[in-house]
């Protein structure tokens, strides 16, 4: 069924808006007649109206919101009739379809406010407990919490809550208007920067420190740019003039001055300086998903609590680097004493990762991965998209796969067959130990067996009480089991923890309607279990074989 009013609830930030991007053109495409507004915080919102395929754009005033809750209780009934006034207006747009790509308290509030009939992501149960809603959304919030082994971008994510993977996407989208596009040549220009320029730019800060380059890093890397020739332009916010003047200063001697845009664009300019731009070195920002967009090829530094499989540039073509240490990817809320792993990506390693992508050289770039891989924790992938039009990272150089690697392959392959009905890939031996997997199997199984032991109770003209609440008691002491199974083996985590969420998500009328929803998620993890144990140990799932017998 075609839909023609569709709400999508982003109240991030930059990046994440424009990773929305996407979602949109995939809902044009299965819903031609649709209009589609984006919500989103209105310090962000500029960025909305230049995303094809955006209708309108509701602004929400957190800041104001916030004062407004903090200001004491004087301020809670203003904060009361704002909040019900942005109720009422979205409310009145009748909206068919809702898309809450924020995981927050708020934004699922909000949500169960719009009285919408469909509501997919974050949601509230009108008893006021969380509800993720559809399967992709809960494998996101469950990668969320095991991301050493998330499986999926945050763009494919999106596509699948959304019902629109099937459809065509090669990449970010943003529209620059002529205007930003005339801003930016007079600006360089008037900076006496040449037409015919070779310009590389650099994203100097990060919403945290953890998550930033040192900038002496930036400075030697700067230094190794401009001896090539080409013209050093510093990118960021207003908040990251200190860091800039930090590397002008450290770049005195260089053969051309970096020119310092920090702060002086609007984000119209910021995407014309882009385009124009050969090359953006940066961490895992905001201005890098705007590359993406505007198609500037990206290298990309990842370390501490981001990686490239999940947040990385979504794109064909741009070179990531990671710092693989031990401890990655760190928690966010970590607050690390000593910063190591961005020291693992050096200077000259990531000048000369620059040098190869700007000459389009691939046998260089593989000769430099591999270098890195055998040097140390470092290493260096391709994006890209593979034969299901995913987003992937396909690892440089000749280096052997990591037990990461073969988990977040095995995922992959787990969720496409689950969620997706895709073919599972074929299996092949790794180092990696799937006996977690076995056990989770087992344990599964015996789910089945007591979800369905009460279903069949629940079915009886008289149940008996105390069957009843023996089996509820097996299936709770089960359940527990199974999460502390996760928590021992975090390879087996990712399976764990989306479980947990589906539980979370049963409801029914009824008891024998509660334990057919638990028999088949039972089953579900048994399979899932199951076939990772087959992709990591080659062995041909026992659901399969099942399967086949029964067809006999």
């Amino acid at each position: 069924m075609s839909l023609r009013r569709i709400v999508i609830v982003n109240l991030t930030r930059l990046g994440d808006l424009l990773q929305t991007s996407p979602t949109i053109a995939g809902l044009h495409a299965v819903h031609p007649e649709a209009k589609v507004t984006l919500v989103a915080e209105k310090n962000f919102a500029e960025v909305c109206g230049s995303i094809p395929g955006v209708d309108h754009v509701y602004r929400i005033d957190l800041d104001r919101l916030g004062h407004l809750l903090l200001e004491g209780p004087g301020r809670i009934a203003e904060a009361y009739h704002h909040v019900r006034e942005i109720v009422a207006e979205l409310r009145a747009e009748d909206y068919e379809l809702a898309l809450n790509f924020s995981s927050s308290r708020m934004s699922a509030v909000l949500l169960s406010l719009l009285r919408v009939p469909d509501v997919r992501g974050w949601a509230m149960t009108a008893d006021g407990h969380r509800s993720i809603r559809t399967p992709w959304a809960r494998l996101f919030a469950a990668s969320c919490l095991n991301r050493r082994v998330a499986a999926f971008n945050l763009v494919d994510c999106y596509r699948g809550v959304a019902g629109c993977l099937e459809a065509p996407v090669d990449g970010l989208s943003f529209r620059i208007t002529e205007e930003a596009r005339q801003a930016v040549a007079t600006r360089l220009a008037d900076e006496g920067v040449a037409p015919d320029a070779s310009l590389v730019a650099l994203q100097l800060g990060a919403s945290r420190e953890v998550r930033q380059w040192p900038i002496e890093s930036f400075a030697r890397l700067a230094h190794e740019l401009a001896a090539d020739g080409h013209r050093v332009v510093l990118l960021g916010g207003g908040g990251e003039r200190a860091l800039a003047e930090q590397l002008v200063a450290a770049c005195a001697d260089a053969p051309a001055a970096p020119l310092d845009l920090c702060g002086r664009t609007t984000i119209q300019e910021l995407a014309a300086l882009l385009e124009r731009c050969r090359l953006l070195v940066t961490g895992d920002t905001g201005p890098m998903h705007m590359a993406a967009a505007t198609r500037t090829p990206v290298v990309g530094l990842f370390f501490g609590p981001a990686l490239p499989f999940d947040t990385g540039p979504y794109g064909d073509g741009h070179v990531v680097l990671h710092a693989g240490v031990a401890c990655a990817p760190c928690d966010h809320a970590v607050q690390c004493l000593d910063p190591f792993c961005r020291r693992t990506l050096t200077p000259e390693l990531v000048a000369n990762i620059a040098r190869a992508r700007l000459a389009g050289d691939p046998a260089r770039l593989s000769a430099l991965a591999t270098q890195a891989g055998r040097g140390g924790a470092v290493r260096v992938y391709r994006t890209g998209f593979d034969a299901d039009g995913l987003f992937a990272c396909t690892p440089l150089g000749d280096v052997p796969p990591r037990p990461d690697d073969d988990l977040r392959r095995a995922y992959r392959g787990t969720w496409l067959a689950r969620l997706a009905g895709r073919p599972r890939p074929p299996a092949r031996a790794t180092g990696v130990d799937a006996a977690p997997f076995a056990t989770l199997v087992g344990l599964a199984r015996l789910g089945v067996e007591q979800a369905a032991s009460l279903q069949r109770e629940a079915a009886l003209r008289t149940p008996r009480i105390a069957t009843i609440e023996r089996l509820a008691r097996e299936i709770e002491v089960l359940d527990r089991t199974i999460g502390e199974h996760g928590r021992v083996h975090p390879e087996a985590a990712l399976l764990t923890q989306m479980f947990s969420f589906e539980k979370e998500t049963m409801a029914g009328g009824g008891l024998e309607q509660l334990a057919r929803q638990c028999t088949r998620l039972y089953r579900d993890l048994e399979r899932s279990a199951d076939d990772m144990l087959a992709l990591l140990g080659g062995a041909r799932p026992a659901h399969e074989v099942d399967d086949a017998d029964l067809r006999q």
